[in-house]
C-alpha cells in the first residue's frame, strides 16, 4: 500500500513534470515564432512595401521634371507617359494624370478620359490628400478608394511647382499616379515570405475605419504581431500570425498524447533542449543595433543579398564622429553613447531610418537606392547641422565627417566596392580638416 502511494505521488509528479515541460515548450515556441514573424514583418514593411510604393509614385516625379523643363507646358502626354511606364516597368500602375490648378486635363491611358475636367478638391476621397500635398509641398497617398469590383484604388499625388527667373516657386498643379491595390499587393509577393505566416495589411483611419488592403486569412488573427510604418500622410499596419496558429492543432494533439504517456518524458526533455538551443541561436540574430535602434551589419548583409543581381543606382554615405575617442575620454562613455544615440536619430531623420546602418563603433552607413545624386548630396550637406548634443544638462560640441560614393550596382561585389570608395572619401574628409563631407560632384 505504501509503495502504491509512493507510486501515485511519483506518477503525479511525473505527469506534473510532463505538463510543465509541455507548457514551457509552448511558451518557447510561441516566443520564437513571434520573434521570427516580427523580424519578417519589419523587413517586408521597410523594404518591400515602402520601396514598392516609392517606385509606383516615381513616374509622377518624372512628369514634374518634364513639366518644369517645358516651362509649365504638358507636351505629348500619351506617348511620353507610355514611354515612362516602359522605362520604369511599373506594371501595377493603372493610370497617370496631370491636373493643372487642381483640375485633371491630361490622362494616360485614354480609357480614363472620363476623369478629364475633374476638380480634385471636390472629390471626397481626394480632397484631404491634394490639399495637404499642395500646402506642404510633399507627396501624399490617398485613402483607398473602393471600386465596384471590390478592389481599391490608391492615388499617389505629387505637387508641381514652377520657379521663375529669380527662383520664386509658384504652384502649377499635380502629377498623379493611380494604382490598383490588388496589383500593388500582388507585386509584393507577400505569399513568398520565408516564415509560415498569415498576413493582413491595412491603412489606419480613425474616421472612416481601417481599410484592409491585403488579407490571406478571412478569420480574425489571434494575438497577431503588428508592425506600424509610415506612408505619406498616413500609417499602415502589417499584421502577421504563424500559419495555423502560434501552436497548431496537430501540435496540441501531440502534446495531449505526450501528457498521457510518461514514457515520452525523455523525448520531451530532448525536444525542450533542442528548442532552447534553437532559441539561443535565434536570439543572437538581430537586425537592429541595441544602442542606436538603427539596422546593423547583419541587416546590411541581408540587403546586399536581396539586391544581388538587381540593377540599382546606389549611393553610400559613410560617416563617423570627429574626435570621438576624445569625447569618450573627456566626457565619459555614457556621454559617448548619447552622442551615438542622438547622432543616429539625426541620421534617420535626414536619410530615413530604413536607409541607415550602424557599421561599427562610431561609423554609420547610409545606403540610398535610386535617388538622384543631387538629392543625396543635399541630404549629406545637412550633416553639418549636427554640431552638438545635450547630455545631463550640458551641451557637448560634436561634428561628423563623411564620404560619398555612388554608382549603378548589380552585384554584392559592386556594393562592397562602393563602400570602400565611400570609406576612402571619408578618409580624405578627415585629412582635409574634418567636419565636412567629400564625394563625387553633386
Amino acid at each position: 500500500m505504501k509503495r502504491f502511494h509512493l507510486f501515485r505521488i511519483n506518477l503525479v509528479f511525473m505527469i506534473a513534470g510532463v505538463l510543465a515541460v509541455v507548457a514551457l515548450i509552448n511558451v518557447s515556441v510561441m516566443r520564437s515564432r513571434r520573434s521570427m514573424v516580427q523580424v519578417e514583418l519589419e523587413t517586408v514593411a521597410n523594404y518591400q512595401i515602402s520601396s514598392k510604393m516609392k517606385s509606383a509614385a516615381f513616374p509622377a516625379v518624372v512628369w514634374d521634371n518634364l513639366i518644369q523643363a517645358d516651362d509649365g507646358e504638358v507636351k505629348d502626354y500619351l506617348n511620353r507617359s507610355e514611354q515612362i511606364l516602359k522605362d520604369y516597368g511599373n506594371d501595377e500602375i493603372e493610370s497617370l494624370l496631370a491636373a493643372p490648378d487642381g483640375v485633371i486635363q491630361y490622362v494616360y491611358p485614354y480609357s480614363f478620359s472620363d476623369q478629364i475636367g475633374t476638380d480634385l478638391e471636390s472629390q471626397p476621397s481626394l480632397r484631404e490628400c491634394v490639399i495637404r500635398s499642395r500646402y506642404t509641398g510633399l507627396d501624399t497617398v490617398s485613402a483607398p478608394e473602393p471600386l465596384e469590383d471590390g478592389d481599391h484604388r490608391l492615388y499617389f499625388c505629387h505637387p508641381v511647382y514652377l520657379k521663375d527667373r529669380v527662383g520664386k516657386a509658384s504652384f502649377w498643379g499635380y502629377s498623379i499616379v493611380t494604382v490598383r491595390v490588388s496589383k500593388l499587393v500582388s507585386s509584393l509577393r507577400l505569399d513568398e515570405m520565408s516564415t509560415r505566416s498569415n498576413l493582413k495589411l491595412y491603412r489606419m483611419d480613425e474616421r472612416s475605419g481601417d481599410e484592409i488592403l491585403y488579407e490571406d486569412m478571412p478569420q480574425k488573427l489571434y494575438r497577431p504581431v503588428r508592425y506600424y510604418f509610415s506612408v505619406p500622410n498616413g500609417t499602415m499596419v502589417l499584421e502577421g500570425m504563424w500559419e495555423g496558429g502560434w501552436i497548431t492543432k496537430n501540435e496540441m494533439l501531440i502534446e495531449a498524447l505526450i501528457c498521457l504517456s510518461v514514457i515520452i518524458l525523455g523525448v520531451l526533455l530532448l525536444m525542450n533542449l533542442r528548442i532552447r538551443k534553437n532559441m539561443r541561436a535565434l536570439s543572437k540574430i538581430s537586425y537592429s543595433d541595441e544602442l542606436t535602434g538603427l539596422y546593423n551589419r547583419h541587416m546590411l548583409r541581408k540587403v546586399f543579398e536581396d539586391l544581388d543581381g538587381v540593377q540599382k543606382h546606389v549611393a553610400m554615405v559613410f560617416v563617423d564622429f570627429d574626435h570621438f575617442k576624445e569625447i569618450n575620454d573627456r566626457e565619459g562613455h555614457d556621454a559617448g553613447d548619447e552622442v551615438l544615440r542622438q547622432g543616429a536619430a539625426f541620421f534617420a531623420s535626414q536619410f530615413g531610418k530604413e536607409s541607415c546602418f550602424r557599421y561599427g563603433g562610431d561609423e554609420f552607413l547610409m545606403m540610398l537606392q535610386d535617388i538622384p545624386d543631387e538629392e543625396v548630396h543635399a541630404k549629406a550637406d545637412r550633416l553639418k547641422e549636427f554640431h552638438s548634443i545635450v547630455f545631463r544638462g550640458r551641451r557637448i560640441e560634436v561634428s561628423v565627417s563623411g564620404g560619398i560614393a555612388s554608382a549603378d550596382c548589380s552585384s554584392i561585389e559592386d556594393l562592397r566596392r562602393l563602400i570602400r570608395e565611400a570609406d576612402s572619401s571619408l578618409y580624405l574628409a578627415k585629412e582635409n580638416g574634418r567636419d565636412r563631407v567629400i564625394g563625387g560632384e553633386a
